[in-house]
C-alpha cells in the first residue's frame, strides 16, 4: 500500500512540480503570442463594427473586447507556464464579479468570443485562433447582410391627457402596426410610448402629429433592446 502511495506522489511531483521548474515560455515566444493576439483582437473589433446594428456604436466597448482578449492571453500564458501559480490565480480570479448590464445579446457573444480567442492564443494554438476569427467573422458578417424583418421603432409622444386617445388612433392609422407600451401622467400631461412599424419606412406622419396643438414633443427611435 505504501508503495502505491509513494508511486502516486512521484507521479504528481513529476507531472506538476518538476515540469514547472523550467518554464518553456520564452520572451520571444511571449511577444509573438501577444502580437498575434493583438492582430486578432483588432480583427474582432472590425467584425463587431461591421455587424453592429444598435443605435449608437460604443468605441469603449470595442476597446474592451481588445483589452479582454489580451488580458486573457496573458492569464493563459501564465497558467500554462506554471501550474503552481495557476492554482493561486484561480482562487484570486474567483472573487471577481461583473455587474455591468449588457443589453444586447450580440455583445455577450462578442465578449465570449474575445475570451475564447485569448484562451487559444495564450495556449499557443495560434493556427486555431486564426481559423476561428476568419470562420466566425465570415459567418457573422454574412448573417448581418441578410435583410432583416421590418424594423420596429419606439414612438414617444407628450400630449395633454384629454387628447391621448385621438393620438393613439392617429398613430394606429398611420403605421402598419402600433402597440402602446407605457403611459405616464404628470399634472395632466401624458407621456405615451408606442412600439410601431412604419409604412414603407416613411416618417412623414410625424410632421402632422407634431402639429397637434396639445402635443409638446414627438420622439422616435429604432428599437434595439436599449429603449424598450
Amino acid at each position: 500500500m505504501t508503495q502505491y502511495l509513494t508511486s502516486f506522489s512521484d507521479i504528481f511531483k513529476n507531472s506538476f512540480l518538476a515540469d514547472n521548474a523550467a518554464s518553456t515560455l520564452t520572451v520571444p515566444k511571449a511577444l509573438l503570442i501577444l502580437a498575434v493576439s493583438l492582430i486578432l483582437g483588432a480583427a474582432l473589433c472590425l467584425v463587431y463594427k461591421i455587424t453592429y446594428r444598435g443605435v449608437l456604436f460604443s468605441a469603449s466597448f470595442c476597446l474592451s473586447l481588445l483589452a479582454i482578449q489580451l488580458i486573457t492571453t496573458l492569464i493563459i500564458m501564465t497558467v500554462t507556464s506554471n501550474v503552481i501559480l495557476s492554482l493561486g490565480m484561480v482562487g484570486a480570479l474567483s472573487i471577481v464579479r461583473f455587474r455591468t448590464a449588457i443589453k444586447d445579446p450580440m455583445d455577450i457573444a462578442f465578449l465570449y468570443f474575445a475570451i475564447c480567442i485569448g484562451i487559444m492564443t495564450g495556449a499557443g494554438l495560434l493556427w486555431l485562433a486564426v481559423i476561428g476569427i476568419i470562420a466566425v467573422g465570415i459567418i457573422l458578417i454574412g448573417a448581418g447582410k441578410i435583410p432583416a424583418k421590418e424594423a420596429a421603432y419606439i414612438l414617444m409622444v407628450t400630449v395633454d391627457e384629454q387628447d391621448e386617445e385621438a393620438v393613439a388612433k392617429y398613430v394606429e392609422k398611420s403605421t402598419s402596426r402600433s402597440s402602446l407600451k407605457s403611459k405616464n401622467i404628470t399634472g395632466g400631461i401624458s407621456e405615451l410610448a408606442f412600439e410601431v412599424k412604419l409604412k414603407g419606412n416613411s416618417t412623414k406622419f410625424l410632421n402632422k402629429l407634431s402639429a397637434y396643438p396639445t402635443i409638446s414633443s414627438v420622439t422616435i427611435v429604432k428599437a434595439s433592446g436599449e429603449y424598450i
